[in-house]
Order: C-alpha cells, then structure tokens, then sequence
C-alpha cells in the first residue's frame, strides 16, 4: 500500500479522481484549517458540513461535504470511513465505532448521499485504519447480543486471536476469555448489504493498536499507558 509522507496510507479507488483529496493522517498531526467535523458521541447522526461550522458546533459523526470545505473525523481506534460519489461528485467523512455502526450511521450516510443524487452503484467507499481483529477483543455477552440481532449480517469474529504477521508493535493480550472481533469487515458486510458494489469497497488494513504509528491507538494507551493523539481523516472536493 503506497504511503505518502505527511497524509497516511493511500486509497486506490479514492486516488482515481481528481476531483478530490483526502487524507488518513497520522496520529498527532492536525485537521486542515478549514475543515468540518462534529462533537463525536458514537452517534448515527449525520450532518452537513456547514452545520458544524465551526468545528464541533453540534453532535454529529458524519458530515456531508459543502462548498468544497474538508469533512474530518478524529479517531483512535473506530473506522474512520469516506465516501466518494462520482455521479454528484459528493463526498462524506464518517466516525464509526462499534456503536455507532451498530446504531446505523454507515446507513443514514448513504441514505444522505442518495437524497443527493448518489447511487449504490457507484458509490466509493474506503474504511481507514482502525483496530483490526488481531486486537480488538469483545466479552462474548456482547457478541450473543450482537447474534440476537435479525438486521445484521453474519458476524466476523474468532474464537482465537489471528496473529498480524504485519505488526510492528505488541498484538492485544487477552484480557478476558472472550471474541476477537473484525469491525472493519463488520462494516464492509453492512454496506454490502445495503447495495454497494464489493468492487466499490475498500478496508485499508491498518491496524491502530499494533501496525500504526505511536500514539495511534486508545486501546493500546490503556493497556501501556504509552499515551495517544486522534487521528484526522478527511477528504473534499477540489474547488
């Protein structure tokens, strides 16, 4: 995956449009000055960008882009997701974490999009570094919760925790007899099945916790005390 020095890994369904930038920016480093994004509260709102002008003005994690402003989402180990719709030329930033997936806000980003004149199939979505499943355990009370659920997909998680022949730093250790849980392919099997092309799918592979720049990841601080920095992922259009 081609990095570049000062935005993060790449995207290459993102990198064929030159109507647009983004960036999934290392940890620590700061938002474009202009940029758009909400009070973060694990919501399935979404807004547009110029509600949350400025930054923070009201709850959301989502924003629909305006006036060629970047939309931003700050994360530590969620899914920071874009969107790209080619046929508008339209593009979104959206915080998703474990709630906020489950609570719809990947939906209500679509369904925002859509109203706009996008269309499921030619939407581009790419999910961003995040924590992989290599890290990220779950109590299996709240993965039988999960499985209670008629509206989701079938779930993707372990038993036994995958080694991440990637990693550069410590993989997780078990801190309960518990599930080791895939919420980037969560996402991806959601959006799916809410009619995006597989092609149009992107997940990065990053993982927050072990593969990612120091200070990149919530978790890993609260099991080394090694301290963390947000993350920004933004993308817009090009004025």
């Amino acid at each position: 995956m081609a990095q570049h020095p000062h935005s993060g890994p790449r995207s290459r369904l993102l990198d064929e449009f030159s109507w647009l930038e983004y960036a999934f920016q290392p940890a620590g480093q700061p938002v474009p000055a202009n940029a758009a994004y909400g009070q973060q509260r694990h919501s399935a709102n979404v807004l547009l960008a110029n509600q949350n002008i400025p930054p923070k003005r009201c709850e959301s994690d989502g924003l629909i882009g305006e006036d060629h402003l970047p939309v931003a989402v700050y994360t530590a180990d969620c899914l920071p997701v874009l969107f790209a719709d080619p046929q508008q030329q339209q593009v979104a930033a959206v915080h998703a974490g474990l709630k906020g997936t489950l609570g719809g806000v990947l939906n209500n980003a679509i369904d925002r999009l859509l109203e706009r004149g996008a269309s499921r199939e030619t939407l581009r979505v790419v999910i961003g570094p995040a924590i992989g499943p290599c890290c990220y355990e779950l109590g299996n009370d709240l993965v039988t919760q999960m499985q209670d659920r008629h509206d989701l997909p079938p779930l993707p998680y372990s038993t036994q925790q995958p080694h991440n022949a990637q990693a550069i730093r410590p993989q997780a250790r078990a801190q309960q007899d518990g599930i080791w849980f895939d919420l980037p392919n969560l996402a991806r099997r959601l959006l799916l099945q809410r009619g995006i092309v597989a092609e149009h799918i992107e997940v990065l592979n990053v993982c927050t916790y072990c593969m990612a720049e120091s200070g990149s990841s919530y978790r890993y601080n609260t099991h080394f005390d090694s301290g963390y920095q947000s993350r920004f992922s933004w993308i817009r259009t090009r004025g």
